[in-house]
């Protein structure tokens, strides 16, 4: 089994957390730790673009870390999502809830 990378960046105002990897039932916690280390503390941009595989553990991460980041009044961003990461995105009905980015040249200021 592959694990999962999280690697944590600054880009403006945002902390940028960089995922590679399976996001599944096995996997999820370490991004989830990760997540939750930095949303609503400051903006956040999920760069999704090394994603292999997503499963409902993964969204349900994403979906978290919208929420409490809403509820602080910080921005979230889903950056270059991988396919894989899209599908599972838009297959659960709330993509339009996924702010997503085909960059992370388009982060707002």
């Amino acid at each position: 089994m592959t694990g999962i990378s999280v690697e944590a960046g600054q880009r403006g105002s945002f902390t940028v957390l960089s995922v590679a990897g399976p996001i599944n039932s096995y996997t999820f916690t370490e991004m989830q730790e990760k997540v939750m280390k930095h949303v609503g503390k400051t903006d956040l941009a999920l760069d999704l673009s090394g994603v292999s595989s997503m499963t409902s553990a993964g969204i349900g991460v994403v979906l978290a870390a919208l929420e409490d980041a809403e509820a602080e009044g910080k921005r979230i961003f889903i950056v270059a999502p991988s396919e894989v990461a899209r599908l599972a995105i838009e297959s659960t009905g709330f993509a339009d809830r996924f702010p997503t980015l085909a960059s992370l040249k388009e982060l707002p200021a």
